[in-house]
């Protein structure tokens, strides 16, 4: 069917059935119609009755590509009834709750095409109640571990990039954990005023401190080092999850800054004591949310208010971005060279100041428990035999990092 026709609706075929059965019955108004109307019905019908070869193969593929089309829905549609994709259909999205094993063990729905498994690569038609891209092991082994804990009674957790997504989550996880984290984002007023919103935050909101940090700073990422070992003197885990794919203008983040620039006087009562210790390293700090606000040239070219409509967030609360394009599409020859330092600072030099200058804290005693997480991407990986080649500044950075990891591991294991 050709994509600009009208697709007819039932009232529409049946109304065609019963004219061409009246006809037939009565072939008095047949011959009563004008020659060039009867003519024209005739020749229709027999086109349509008797195809031509060509007429015929048409309309094979055409059928072909419905029936396609409507496996292809199907499919689509098993997929997004899965908890992942649900949760995602939400105008403000929550982690989802643990599914209770009644509900785990309900008919698992079945693809009419087989998938790869996105972790082992084996080919699965039934698919998970959560994911939609795993096989059932995989996917059982991934629910589990995503509402897997420990007790973390006593340790201090330092955690980059905690306002949003990964970072909060891990975050959350930790302090019902037991654990006491150290939060570092570049919006540390917007940060507290999200946690401050969590149903459990009077459990853990006395082990919960949130700083201002921007990592594109190394003197502020070195000094806040400095600090922590003189204020908090240990730490047993350190997950330096905060990462820069796609450079945002100041335009993504004018929202943000009047509650910055306020402070905690913005916030209420309840969440005020997240940011206290923040003041007392913040005039050592360059302040990260204003550190937002420094444009690049291209940025002027931008119509802010069309790209970054006033009052528009999506799921994560975030600032809709309408721009259309970014440097994730971008090759080399094509990238600003502000932004590629920009990316090496935070995805790779941020994490190397703050292992190099904390894992000697992390040594001092040795609990058998201590941890470094770096979170990297696929985009890091040397061995993939095809490579895309666009966005090459983010993948040196993931690989860079990498590499520290690759470097460091086997020592600090020990």
């Amino acid at each position: 069917m050709p994509e600009t026709s009208k697709k007819l609706n039932d009232n529409e075929i049946d109304a065609a059935i019963d004219l061409l059965e009246t006809l037939y019955a009565d072939g008095a108004q047949l011959s009563a119609m004008e020659r060039d109307r009867r003519v024209a019905l005739l020749t229709a019908a027999g086109k349509l009755s008797r195809p031509t070869r060509d007429e015929l193969k048409s309309r094979a593929k055409s059928s072909k590509k419905a029936k396609q089309l409507r496996i292809f829905e199907y499919n689509r549609n098993l997929r997004k009834a899965t908890g992942i994709r649900s949760a995602r259909e939400s105008s403000i999205f929550e982690a989802p709750n643990r599914i209770t094993n009644g509900g785990q063990e309900k008919q698992k729905p079945e693809m009419t095409s087989a998938r790869n498994c996105y972790i082992c690569k084996a080919e699965f038609k039934q698919l998970h109640h959560f994911y939609d891209q795993m096989c059932g092991d995989c996917g059982d082994f991934n629910y589990a571990k995503r509402f897997q804990t420990a007790d973390l009674s006593g340790q201090i957790a330092l955690i980059t990039g905690s306002r949003l997504k990964i970072g909060y989550q891990a975050t959350l996880m930790m302090l019902k954990a037991g654990a006491t984290v150290i939060a570092t984002t570049r919006f540390p007023i917007d940060s507290a005023a999200r946690y401050a919103k969590e149903k459990t935050y009077n459990e853990w909101k006395d082990r919960l401190h949130i700083y201002g940090l921007d990592l594109r700073h190394t003197p502020s990422v070195e000094r806040f080092c400095d600090f922590f070992t003189q204020k908090y003197g240990r730490l047993d885990q350190l997950l330096n999850n905060a990462a820069q794919t796609v450079r945002r203008p100041p335009g993504f983040y004018a929202h943000l800054l009047e509650n910055e620039t306020i402070g905690a006087k913005a916030l209420v009562d309840a969440a005020k004591p997240l940011v206290n210790d923040f003041q007392d390293i913040q005039e050592r700090l360059i302040g990260p949310a204003k550190l937002s606000q420094i444009p690049y040239a291209q940025d002027f070219a931008l119509a802010q208010e069309a790209v970054f409509p006033d009052g528009a967030l999506d799921a994560d609360l975030q600032q809709v971005d309408l721009r259309t394009t970014n440097s994730w599409r971008l090759r080399l020859g094509e990238i600003e060279t502000a932004e590629m330092f920009e990316l090496q600072l935070v995805n790779s030099i941020a994490p190397f100041v703050l292992c190099n200058k904390l894992a000697p804290l992390m040594e001092k005693d040795e609990t058998g428990v201590k941890h470094i997480v770096n979170v990297s991407a696929m985009e890091g990986k040397f061995q993939r035999f095809f490579k895309a080649d666009r966005h090459p500044h983010t993948n040196m950075a993931k690989a860079a990092l990498n590499m520290l990891t690759h470097t460091s591991a086997s020592r600090l294991a020990k």
